[in-house]
């Protein structure tokens, strides 16, 4: 791990030879990882990877069966639900809500500083989110995608308390009922977010050119392990992807970029 520094902070969370299994098999093993302020992590890899589990375990919603996980330095069991919820928030892919709320009460469910948040922050969170025109809507007049969207409007409120401390957001495919405008949107507002505040994502993405255009490190998942991390052009690799994926792939490079972009072979 880098030495820490005034230039270098220490990660926000730490996962350390973590494995857990379910019904005696299983479904992560031995993985190790850090998430730093600043950037975006993307994990991706094929179904059942392991990749919605592990995001379970780095939340804290499921305790691991070995190894550690630290969240700013402290075991990830240690923490309580309330101050969890202060410095960590989490977008699932399925998150049902059945009462008839309105898009502007669910976004404000998130809002846990009500005594220090400011209408300005509201309003910026709902403009990064796209969520103006939903706010008088109630929840089943929603797409899929905008109930998306919504979600993650709710989760940046959670965290947007103003004090300027590391804060986690863990996404599981994001991306997945946007259309390619959103999708565009979402990874962009992303990028800008951590850039701009204390702040690690933490994100599952099945669509490897959204990680290779926007993430500062890939982790790609194969049989509950870690099959390679890095830079995305270092995981991205047209030998590694074969393996992992068991598909006939093409890579190139973005000709605006040079990112790695993948495609399908016919």
């Amino acid at each position: 791990m880098p030495r820490i520094t005034a230039n270098n902070p220490p990660p926000v969370l730490v996962a350390e030879n973590v494995s857990f299994s379910r019904h005696g098999q299983p479904v992560v093993s031995d993985i190790s990882l850090a998430l730093h302020c600043g950037t975006i992590t993307a994990v991706t890899g094929p179904n059942g990877a392991g990749k919605s589990t592990l995001l379970r375990l780095l939340s804290g919603y499921y305790p691991c069966d070995s190894g550690q996980i630290m969240l700013r330095g402290k075991p990830m069991a240690s923490w309580s639900a309330g101050a969890l919820a202060q410095i960590r928030a989490v977008m699932t892919q399925q998150s049902v809500i059945t009462a008839p709320y309105r898009v502007r009460d669910i976004i404000a469910l998130g809002d846990l500083h009500r005594e220090y948040t400011q209408q300005a922050t509201t309003d910026e969170v709902i403009h990064l989110t796209a969520c103006e025109p939903l706010l008088e809507k109630r929840w089943y007049q929603l797409s899929g995608g905008e109930q998306q969207r919504v979600h993650l409007a709710r989760a940046l409120m959670q965290l947007s308390c103003p004090l300027p401390l590391p804060r986690l957001l863990l996404l599981d495919e994001p991306t997945a009922a946007l259309d390619l405008h959103h999708q565009q949107h979402l990874m962009r507002m992303l990028k800008h977010r951590v850039s701009t505040t204390s702040l690690a994502v933490f994100c599952i993405l099945h669509d490897l050119n959204l990680a290779s255009l926007y993430a500062d490190h890939v982790i790609m998942l194969n049989n509950g392990r870690i099959a390679r991390q890095g830079t995305p052009g270092g995981v991205l690799q047209k030998t590694v992807l074969a393996e992992t994926y068991q598909a006939d792939l093409i890579t190139l490079r973005h000709p605006l970029t040079g990112n790695t972009s993948v495609l399908l072979a016919p």
